[in-house]
């Protein structure tokens, strides 16, 4: 009776292990809900196919990098981007973006989207400041 809840507990475990191996993205943890608004200047712009950075379907990724000034808090939401002021970040965004921003003081609103395996920093409403 001992022997048959031994093997009953190891083949649980082994379908338990099992499963976590193979569904791993289904436990993964998102990133909380955040927003900054940030301000700096364009050092990098670049055109990219989400495949490079793991976005399925594929399709244009533009990229920025930017040397950020600053990253002020929106509301209450966290800003995850408080410590990276003077530290070039990459940006990314779905929507079509000027290549004329390289070398361009921006401001712009940024947050992180991703989980605990990894994320991106997505960027919108881009203005250029002086």
């Amino acid at each position: 009776m001992i022997r048959n809840r031994f093997d009953n507990a190891i083949i649980f475990l082994a379908a338990l292990f099992i499963l976590l191996a193979v569904e791993k993205k289904s436990f993964s943890v998102p990133v909380i809900p955040n927003e900054s608004m940030i301000s700096g200047m364009v050092s990098e712009y670049a055109i990219v196919s989400s495949r490079i950075i793991g976005i399925k379907p594929e399709q244009v990724i533009y990229r920025l990098t930017i040397t950020v000034k600053a990253a002020e808090n929106i509301q209450d939401k966290p800003n995850l981007l408080g410590g990276k002021k003077g530290q070039d970040v990459q940006f990314h965004s779905k929507e079509k973006l000027s290549p004329e921003l390289f070398g361009k003081k921006i401001k712009a609103t940024a947050a992180l989207i991703g989980d605990e395996r990894g994320g991106l920093f997505w960027i919108r409403n881009i203005e250029l400041t002086k």
